[in-house]
């Protein structure tokens, strides 16, 4: 609705289009974590890229079953998941304070990367942080997305404030603690990084703790990403039209069934595309031994890189709104905002070459759109889909021939 209103309805499509693939990607994301944690306790799920794709397949549809059951449903099961998560992360920060050692921790500003040695400036080290900075607040606006279903407009910002507070204190607390309670080589090479803090601080029962807390998180925010990826094309199609019609289809419990469908249809294609694309059906072959550390890392990157269209226009509208108001402030954000989003584009190069492949097929859906309309395709969009599929065949020549690696 933001670039919509900043620079026309094609551009707020691409905005929506461009939010809902980020959301695709981060349900991706989730699925991976999951099979990586559950593969403390399920060791096939660690030998076998096909247990891990099954159990993805099974948490897809079952949430889709969730979702599909209706939104109330769902937002109560999120209610109960979010106390369930939030226990153990309190319990690590209040452990970890008591164990943390300043020496372990070392120095913030060393030439190399705690947790790997290799030699980095400390811009290569923020750069190459951005897209997991990122990825850690994306969804901040999700109050937004469904604020159609809320009771009361003014729930919309004092939830979207308190959430951002409450989410900040406790990653900073947990990060910055645990950092200094074991080594970081150890945290990384973890299947939960959390859990091997507290197994190395001799708290055994910890460890179990907090993997069940974490799966407990991730499967709270899945739920949360299901909903806004049914919810981003379903208020597009209904509101701007700027989706096919069949988006704004729903049940008799309100839930935009076509959107959670083709939702679930993708997402189903897109796991059997990664898993498949590795070179063997054992994760731990050489080669392919941290696949699944690999997929969660390709999915958060295009997460991220597809979202920072529809900030950017948010920002863009931002300005523009600021302008002709006679504020001042809000330029000043959307500034800083513009500048974060061109250092995380600098430091992500590689995915935006995915990230224009991804927005080329919104053609398809624009072409479905105009035709319902009873237009022909307009010139201005054929011009950029066209751009757009040059760009995205150069792309995959560097993929294919192996100049672009992920």
């Amino acid at each position: 609705s933001y670039a919509r209103e900043a620079a026309g309805e094609f551009t707020g499509f691409n905005s929506a289009y461009g939010y809902w693939w980020s959301a695709l990607f981060t349900n991706l994301a989730y699925f991976f974590a999951i099979a990586k944690v559950t593969s403390n306790y399920a060791p096939v799920l660690s030998s076998s890229k096909w247990a891990a794709f099954f159990l993805s397949s099974a948490l897809l549809w079952g949430y889709y079953a969730l979702v599909r059951a209706g939104i109330r449903l769902a937002g109560l099961a999120n209610v109960v998941i979010t106390g369930l998560k939030l226990t153990p992360l309190l319990f690590v920060i209040g452990v970890t304070v008591f164990l943390f050692k300043p020496e372990l921790f070392g120095d913030p500003f060393a030439p190399v990367v705690s947790g790997t040695g290799a030699a980095a400036t400390p811009w290569e080290q923020l750069g190459g942080s951005f897209g997991i900075m990122v990825f850690t607040f994306l969804g901040i606006e999700g109050a937004v997305v469904i604020s159609n279903k809320a009771r009361h407009a003014r729930d919309v910002g004092r939830v979207t404030l308190a959430g951002f507070l409450l989410t900040l204190v406790i990653y900073v607390l947990v990060s910055t603690f645990t950092m200094g309670v074991a080594p970081a080589r150890e945290i990384v090479h973890a299947s939960s990084p959390l859990g091997a803090v507290l197994g190395y601080a001799g708290i055994r029962f910890g460890q179990h703790l907090l993997n069940f807390g974490f799966l407990f998180s991730v499967a709270g925010a899945l739920l949360s990403w299901m909903l806004l990826t049914a919810e981003a094309p379903y208020i597009a199609a209904l509101r701007d039209h700027a989706f096919p019609r069949a988006f704004t289809r729903t049940n008799r419990r309100a839930t935009p069934v076509f959107s959670l469908g083709v939702t679930a249809v993708i997402t189903q294609l897109l796991l059997v595309l990664l898993y498949a694309a590795s070179s063997s059906a054992e994760i731990s072959a050489p080669g392919n031994a941290p696949l699944l550390q690999n997929l969660y890392a390709a999915a958060v990157s295009l997460a991220v890189i597809c979202s920072m269209l529809p900030y950017a226009l948010s920002a863009v509208l931002g300005v523009r709104e600021a302008r002709r108001e006679g504020r001042r402030a809000p330029v000043a954000y959307a500034a800083i905002s513009l500048a974060l989003i061109a250092g995380v584009l600098a430091a992500m190069a590689k995915y935006a070459a995915a990230a224009v492949v991804i927005y080329s097929t919104g053609a398809l859906v624009r072409l479905v759109v105009h035709r319902e309309r009873g237009e022909r395709f307009p010139r201005g969009e054929f011009a950029f889909y066209a751009v757009l599929l040059a760009a995205s065949a150069v792309a995959a020549w560097f993929v294919g021939t192996g100049r672009l690696q992920f």
